[in-house]
């Protein structure tokens, strides 16, 4: 099925996006201070004359290193850094005495604060950032994160003094992050405690919504009207994209005693890409049912196989050289599965299935989200970008879920749309039926006159013979209401339309019902026979039904006239009716209760409208009147 002529537009807009809107806070973060005008650090002093902590000072540049060493809470003689280090960035990628440092261990960094001005309590600290770690500010603790950390510290005031310089230092200590790979801040103490409150109360609505979401796929599933129709990978998937929500820098604190163990957030990074990879995974089956795109047994191992080395690259390559060489190229390589798929979706958008395009940007908000987490993590972007992933997923998952519950409703309405029509074709089979079986009867009954017609002759010539009139005529009387029965109507040449007619004609003959019928409808039409049963037997029998509701018998009428002219089969159907109607959303609907209540006149629609063609009603207190134009391009009038 087509989804739009402007698939091809909407497909590459969507990936130019996703390149844009995921890289432009990158190249804003490498052209911060070029943009902004924000000092930065050089030679472990930074001038923040011109700056305020009212707004966010981001103190990346070079600080004073200390391997180590905790310079203030265990101080020494020697308090000379070892070398200057940019911040953010890993200590793995320096040399001391000529060997790289490794990435686990602890150390101090240094920087002297110039031109700070400000009476209020301010605060340093390092968003997001899953080592541990303590801050000083002229050695009074600031900010601090526990050796079984997450991504969260606990905040202190500090007010500063009148002084011009002021010390910050930060001590770390890391099992594989190598040092502060993200930048601290220097902001007004009681705005970064609102700043994380405001967060906080975003971040559990967020994951409200998930949960919610969550359990509407559950719901969803369980309704599912047919096995075929449900798709066993969306509650793994809205499962794995809750957990990843959880494993976010942002979440990690809440649910690291609840779930993890009280495992630090260094120690979950493999299990953090493990469920990425689920996930990524899992986007091969969406691609398949919601798009209509095919993968192989092959392309689905060969992305097995893909991922699983990748993974196993991650655990076994030490995490020096990683954080030397790999923090960009593993990250970048394992949306290798996002890109083959897109060229998939791109290479057969013309057989796109419906809602795709809804999906697809759903698909693109969660691309977008992990790709910005990973450069957020990984420190290349300034902005703080915590919530990013969890709304972007959230968004997500709800598109996901919305596209899944119009597809069943598509399902459910085909699946009434195919019990109506089979339903109309029952009917039609049993109209044809009685019909036939009265045409039967009175061919039965003209084969028994036949049979009787030698002694009929020879009665009435007896009586003629001998004179006996007045018997004569008794017995032609006699004989004539034996052998009298009711012409069975023929309004058209139509089998189809004749047969319906022929039903309803008696139908109403039997309910007392006056029934007219000027039809002309050819033999040959462009509407198929099905279609012509679901106009005529819907029209006809919601007629009857609005005559049977007439106390008053003498009222009740229907007439019903049919032709084909200038190329349209024209129909008009008029009855009486009590004055009443029930109407829904601008459409009539049956008032007699049933399996398929109110689908007539939506099927006539429906046809009407998939012929084009077209649908008038009128109506005053006691008629109803329905019209309807079929084109009939087999009109020879």
């Amino acid at each position: 099925m087509k989804e739009s002529k402007h698939s091809k537009t909407y497909l590459i807009l969507g990936f130019i996006l996703v390149i844009l809107f995921t890289h432009l806070p990158v190249i804003y973060t490498q052209f911060y201070h070029n943009l902004t005008g924000a000092p930065t650090a050089v030679g472990g002093n930074i001038d923040v004359n011109h700056t305020s902590p009212s707004q966010t000072i981001i103190l990346d540049g070079k600080w004073e290193f200390y391997w180590e060493r905790m310079i203030v809470t265990e101080p020494q003689y020697d308090d000379k850094p070892d070398f200057l280090i940019n911040v953010p960035d890993y200590w793995s990628k320096y040399k001391l005495d000529g060997s790289w440092l490794p990435a686990s261990g602890f150390a101090s960094y240094r920087i002297m604060l110039q031109g700070v001005e400000y009476m209020q309590p301010v605060t340093v600290y390092i968003p997001d950032f899953g080592s541990a770690y303590r801050i000083f500010i002229d050695g009074e603790l600031t900010a601090e994160s526990a050796i079984n950390t997450a991504p969260h510290a606990k905040l202190y005031p500090v007010t500063m003094s009148a002084e011009k310089e002021h010390e910050v230092v930060i001590e770390v200590e890391s099992t594989k992050f190598s040092g502060l790979y993200m930048a601290p801040v220097l902001k007004d103490y009681d705005r970064a405690v609102q700043d994380n409150s405001n967060r906080a109360s975003i971040r559990f609505i967020l994951f409200g919504t998930v949960l919610f979401s969550l359990l509407s796929i559950i719901v969803l599933y369980i309704m599912s009207f047919q096995r075929s129709t449900r798709s066993n990978w969306l509650p793994a998937m809205g499962l794995f994209v809750l957990l990843r929500i959880m494993l976010t820098t942002e979440f990690y604190s809440f649910w690291q005693s609840k779930v993890f163990f009280n495992l630090s957030y260094e120690s979950i990074n493999e299990l953090m890409f493990f469920v990425t990879f689920v996930f990524k995974l899992l986007l091969i089956f969406l691609v398949q049912e919601q798009f209509g795109v095919s993968y192989s047994r092959n392309e689905k191992y060969g992305f097995l196989l893909y991922y699983t080395i990748i993974y196993l690259a991650y655990l076994f390559i030490p995490q020096g050289i990683y954080n030397r060489h790999l923090t960009i190229l593993l990250p970048v390589s394992t949306f290798a599965l996002e890109i083959y798929s897109f060229f998939k979706i791109y290479l057969g958008r013309n057989h796109l299935k419906k809602y795709s395009m809804l999906t697809f940007w759903g698909v693109m908000l969660a691309i977008s989200g992990l790709i910005i987490d990973s450069y957020y993590i990984n420190g290349s972007i300034y902005i703080n970008m915590s919530l990013a992933l969890l709304t972007l997923l959230t968004v997500y998952l709800m598109i996901v879920i919305l596209a899944y519950a119009l597809h069943n409703s598509d399902v459910y309405n085909d699946l009434a749309v195919s019990s109506s029509q089979l339903a109309q074709a029952r009917n039609q089979i049993a109209m044809q039926k009685e019909y036939y079986d009265n045409l039967s009867e009175q061919m039965n009954e003209i084969r028994g006159i036949k049979h009787d017609l030698r002694h009929f002759i020879s009665v009435t010539r007896r009586l003629s013979d001998e004179g006996q009139y007045d018997k004569l005529k008794q017995f032609l009387d006699e004989y004539a209401e034996i052998t009298d029965t009711d012409q069975l109507p023929v309004f058209c040449e139509n089998i189809i339309a004749n047969s319906i007619l022929g039903y309803y004609c008696l139908k109403a003959k039997k309910d007392g019902i006056l029934f007219h019928c000027a039809c002309s409808i050819q033999k040959n039409l462009s509407m198929s026979d099905t279609d012509l049963c679901i106009v005529l037997s819907n029209a006809l029998e919601n007629a009857i039904e609005a005559c049977g509701n007439l106390d008053n018998s003498k009222m009740r009428f229907i007439s019903m006239e049919a032709r084909t002219l200038n190329g349209q089969m024209l129909m008009k159907i008029e009855n009486s009716y009590n004055g009443c109607l029930k109407v829904e959303d601008g459409s009539y609907i049956s008032t007699k209760n049933g399996e398929f209540h109110g689908i007539g006149m939506k099927n006539i629609n429906n046809v009407t409208e998939n012929c084009g063609g077209f649908v008038k009603t009128m109506h005053n207190d006691q008629v109803f009147t329905l019209m309807a134009a079929f084109p009939n391009p087999c009109d020879t009038e």
